[in-house]
């Protein structure tokens, strides 16, 4: 994380009238701040367009950001709208780039990856005519986990190796340790493990190396998810519990959610049903405290294998439309398509109701055809010419 130098004297200023934060670095103290803003985050109406303008750049991608990461995408694109309109007023292009960057990941995290990957284009237009490689390196990671999230593993590793041919010129690591994270995963999707594992390794050397323990969090989080795909499970089990550790001291509820998921993952894969669904069920307890809709979805859908691998075909069922109907009340769809696709293979093969199957996989089919992720359309055009 790159702190700017006003915000680390106001960071100095805090650390000497709080002597509890002594011990703390400025990212420490970045993600306390950052943790407790969102736990006060107001539910209620957003703002409207004149407190909009009373407010800098910087507040409006924060409260938009903020938003964005659990699940309130109308809200969030209200403030990034805002933020565009008013740099495109003042001719602004920093700005202006950053609120399009933000837009395409906002597109992306619903599944309309079309419209993200046009926007992220744009920025990255803008970054090049301002001549701000760091812009650069940031907007070749995101049009890489655009591309990721389609299944378009070589396009996903072409962009990542730009964003770090960049940073690494730059010497910022903090940039760095997040795209080497990223590449981590699409190695892991493409079953190449050892690969992955070496990316997340550097990732967690390099957070460590800046004392950036959010970072390190994450890469014990992937390591242990690449560990339990191996088959390693103490060994994923104490990374998840390295990473779980950071995140409650750190009040990284969100992030902590998604290890407590991991290691119901873990018992899952073990058999241990009971224990697999107690992880579930205080990952669920985090999200909805803390209004996480997408990672609630992402759970739920766990719980309904979890459930399914249990015999419980029922709680199975009603996990997944739990998972659905959040999926398609907040507008993501790619977690609509692989709610469907999970559901119509529940209907298949443990209710065998073929006519509901059908039904469901066409469903699953459309959804990955329009967010443009053909590998699954095909798995699931594979399902419908099966059942």
């Amino acid at each position: 994380m790159r702190i700017p130098a006003e915000i680390k004297a106001q960071l100095a200023e805090l650390r000497s009238a709080h002597p509890e934060l002594q011990g703390a670095s400025d990212e420490q103290i970045m993600d306390m701040i950052q943790a407790a803003m969102q736990q006060q985050m107001p539910q209620g109406d957003a703002p409207n367009e004149a407190d909009m303008e009373r407010m800098s750049a910087n507040e409006c991608v924060d409260i938009g950001q903020r938003l964005m990461d659990v699940g309130r995408w109308q809200e969030a694109e209200r403030w990034f709208l805002a933020m565009l309109k008013r740099s495109e007023k003042t001719g602004a292009l920093g700005e202006q780039c950053q609120a399009t960057t933000l837009l395409g990941r906002l597109c992306r995290e619903r599944g309309d990856m079309l419209q993200a990957m046009a926007l992220l284009q744009r920025a990255l237009q803008l970054a090049e005519r301002l001549g701000a490689e760091e812009l650069q390196g940031a907007i070749y990671d995101q049009i890489g986990s655009t591309h990721n999230m389609q299944g378009q593993y070589p396009q996903a590793i072409e962009h990542y190796k730009k964003a770090i041919e960049i940073q690494e010129g730059m010497r910022d690591e903090g940039r760095l340790l997040v795209v080497y994270g990223n590449l981590g995963v699409v190695h892991s999707k493409q079953g190449d493990l050892d690969r992955a594992i070496e990316m997340y390794e550097k990732a967690l050397a390099l957070s460590l190396k800046l004392s950036d323990e959010s970072g390190a969090a994450r890469s014990y989080l992937s390591l242990g998810i690449a560990n339990t795909d191996q088959g390693r499970h103490d060994r994923a089990a104490e990374m998840f519990c390295r990473s779980l550790e950071i995140q409650e001291r750190l009040g990284l509820d969100a992030a902590a959610a998604r290890t407590y998921v991991a290691l119901g993952q873990i018992h899952d894969k073990q058999d241990a049903f009971d224990e697999a669904i107690q992880m579930h069920e205080k990952a669920l307890e985090i999200q909805r405290r803390i209004g996480d809709e997408p990672g609630a979805a992402t759970t739920y859908n766990s719980l309904a294998i979890c459930y399914r691998r249990k015999g419980d075909v029922a709680r199975a069922l009603e996990s997944h439309r739990q998972s659905l109907g959040i999926e398609e009340r907040i507008g993501n769809k790619e977690g609509a398509a692989t709610s469907y696709f999970d559901l119509g293979n529940l209907y298949l093969e443990d209710i065998g109701d073929r006519e509901q199957a059908r039904a469901h996989f066409q469903k699953a089919k459309a959804l990955f055809e329009m967010i443009g992720d053909t590998a699954n359309a095909q798995r699931a055009a594979l399902a419908l010419h099966l059942s």
